[in-house]
């Protein structure tokens, strides 16, 4: 596949980039997805981090898709001490999820939104943040 794709011809797709976007692909569905699933069901929340910022970094490296906004937003609440944190949606804009301890989660949302509101001024009134439980874990639709 890797050979086909540095072969192919397209006036909007340069080979380097469907293969950068191949490279993206493999990481996350045969390294991050299968390993970050069993840090979570083992428990291990500091490798689920680690994993986590694996996949925020083969967006900004092989996807090429973020912002410096959401590059530092994922950075900003592992740096406040989210156990993980990346970006998610469509890319070029999108939304960054960081995973807090319950306990955490007012003083969290205070830091980050106060960080952000420094770094970025421009779009303080753009920005939102807020707090969400997690959904169920597995559902079967029948």
């Amino acid at each position: 596949l890797r050979s086909i794709l540095a072969g192919v011809q397209h006036d909007e797709f340069a080979p380097s980039d469907l293969l950068s976007r191949f490279e993206h692909f493999l990481t996350e569905n045969e390294q991050v997805i299968p390993a970050a699933g069993a840090a979570l069901d083992g428990g291990d929340l500091e490798s689920f981090g680690r994993w986590m910022d694996r996949s925020q970094q083969a967006a900004e490296t092989l996807l090429r898709n973020q912002i410096p906004e959401t590059v530092w937003l994922a950075a900003a609440a592992r740096e406040l001490g989210a156990v993980a944190a990346s970006a998610f949606g469509a890319g070029f804009g999108g939304s960054v999820w960081a995973l807090v301890a319950v306990d955490r989660v007012d003083d969290f949302l205070a830091a980050w939104e106060r960080s952000y509101a420094e770094r970025y001024p421009a779009h303080r009134q753009q920005a939102t943040f807020f707090a969400t439980a997690a959904g169920p874990a597995l559902c079967r639709l029948v």
